[in-house]
């Protein structure tokens, strides 16, 4: 059920633009993709949010890799949960992730529930 009112926005930081159909579920929800290829771009489009925003991640994007993300919002006076996507995933990476910040690892099917819940806990931005 598609829905007129936006709960916040989703920053895709990715080589690819997302799938058609993980795009669709989120905006299904009421939230509102954005595509970055970039780390730059995705603090710029950041930098202009109104919303709640979460941004969604790969292990590698074209001018770093999901750690320099991380330490680039460390740079930003605006706290913005962090979920890496990734169809495969070990212990080290998950500890790794979870240490650095990233508030959680998942395959793309499961994006737009936890990316619902993420936006609903209060201290998103």
């Amino acid at each position: 059920m598609q829905t007129d009112r936006r709960a916040g926005t989703v920053i895709f930081v990715s080589n690819r633009s997302p799938e058609a159909t993980i795009a669709q579920d989120i905006e299904a929800r009421g939230l509102v993709v954005q595509w970055a290829r970039s780390i730059r771009a995705a603090v710029d489009l950041l930098n202009s949010a109104r919303e709640k925003t979460v941004i969604v991640t790969e292990l590698a994007v074209a001018d770093g890799n999901w750690r320099d993300l991380v330490e680039r919002m460390r740079g930003i006076d605006i706290c913005v949960p962090i979920v890496l996507t990734t169809s495969f995933s070990t212990a080290e990476l998950w500890w790794d992730a979870l240490e650095c910040g990233v508030v959680d690892i998942l395959p793309g099917y499961l994006i737009a529930s936890r990316l619902c819940q993420l936006l609903e806990t209060p201290g998103a931005s």
